[in-house]
């Protein structure tokens, strides 16, 4: 009994959208969680996402990875100078991108896979500006995503917090929202830019959310001990946001 992959092409993204191993009941639908940076974050440990779903050790969801086309334009809210000099700069795409998901990806999914719809059921995930994207989707589409992981999301990115701090934000009913925020407490050891900023940043950002009116039980901050800014280190975060999430 095994889950699969499925690559599919939307208007020049390609998207890796796995389907958990089918329960007994074949009309079961699942809850959805949209990944940034395709399937980085979730391909390499399939095998072990698959025992612990199959052990009911984590709740089953259906992944749906989508590889940017262009990242530095479509996970950034707005446009920003380039943090080294002579490398390019921020796009600022995001609204763009989020659209996208929003009115292709998701009629696509909802469509052909067994998937639940509604708040509760419905995440938006990624790692490093993937986390910034999906927090920025949070406020942007309060109304679709209900479960929102921002892993090592760069909150140092011009702007970001007090975007947080000012932008409205209905939460509705208490608990309708969940976020899963986490940042290794290595991150920023080096740098000498805005990205040295790294840990307090984040844990500005989860005041940000508190100060939308979020209770503290549904914002649960996550300080990775000894982590540094790594994929290995986000993908081990990865399955831990899935079981909070959707808990």
């Amino acid at each position: 009994m095994r889950g699969h992959i499925d690559d599919v092409v939307l208007d020049d993204y390609l998207l890796h959208i796995y389907t958990p191993p089918v329960s007994t009941n074949e009309n079961e639908l699942y809850p959805v969680l949209y990944v940034q940076d395709g399937s980085s974050l979730f391909l390499s440990s399939l095998d072990e996402l698959e025992r612990r779903f199959i052990a009911g050790e984590l709740p089953c969801v259906v992944l749906v990875g989508i590889q940017p086309v262009n990242r530095l334009d479509d996970y950034t809210p707005w446009q920003a100078a380039a943090l080294v000099e002579g490398r390019p700069a921020f796009g600022g795409g995001g609204d763009a991108y989020l659209a996208f998901i929003v009115t292709q990806v998701m009629p696509y999914v909802e469509a052909e896979f067994p998937v639940q719809t509604g708040l509760e059921h419905t995440g938006i995930i990624g790692a490093s500006l993937g986390g910034l994207i999906s927090m920025y989707g949070a406020f942007r589409y309060a109304d679709v995503f209900g479960r929102i992981g921002s892993i090592s999301g760069s909150y140092w990115y011009p702007g970001m917090i007090g975007y947080m701090q000012s932008a409205s934000f209905a939460t509705g009913a208490a608990g309708t929202h969940q976020f899963y925020v986490s940042v290794g407490t290595r991150e920023g050891e080096g740098k000498t830019n805005v990205q040295k900023d790294m840990v307090s940043l984040t844990l500005q950002a989860r005041e940000a959310l508190l100060g939308q009116g979020l209770d503290e039980k549904d914002v649960l901050l996550v300080l990775d001990e000894d982590a540094v800014h790594r994929v290995d280190f986000f993908q081990r975060q990865f399955p831990e946001a899935i079981k909070w999430l959707f808990r």
